[in-house]
């Protein structure tokens, strides 16, 4: 199972340097939870995740942090146990992931996370 879907994508370069530099904060983190949450604030209603931060390359997350996934066209679906690369955005008043860019499973993303580590040290 993947961790992205298709949507309609706002960015026009998602390649990982330009997603690395817009991002928020560039993690690998574990799913360790998930909870439905309900439409708010003209928001549609999704599924907050809770996932355990395990390596930081870019910006600060708590150790444990929430990204919210709503049910649209930019879902960023997850289970219990992923590891993934992250690269998190402020939506709000929430963490989300842009499901059209780099972050997904880290067994399918080999490259992108070499790129990341590049670019982390460079900084």
């Amino acid at each position: 199972m993947s961790c992205t879907a298709e949507a309609a994508c706002l960015l026009n370069d998602y390649s990982v340097r330009n997603e690395f530099e817009k991002s928020l904060a560039v993690v690998t983190g574990a799913v360790v939870g998930e909870r439905v949450t309900p439409e708010h604030k003209g928001r549609y209603e999704g599924v907050t995740y809770t996932v355990k931060l395990q390596d930081p390359f870019r910006g600060r997350v708590s150790p444990t942090f929430e990204l919210f996934s709503e049910n649209s066209s930019g879902r960023f679906p997850m289970i219990k146990g992923m590891e993934c690369l992250l690269f998190i955005y402020d939506y709000g008043d929430v963490l989300a992931v842009d499901n059209c860019g780099n972050s997904g499973l880290l067994t399918e993303r080999h490259k992108e996370l070499h790129a990341v580590r590049d670019l982390a040290r460079d900084k």
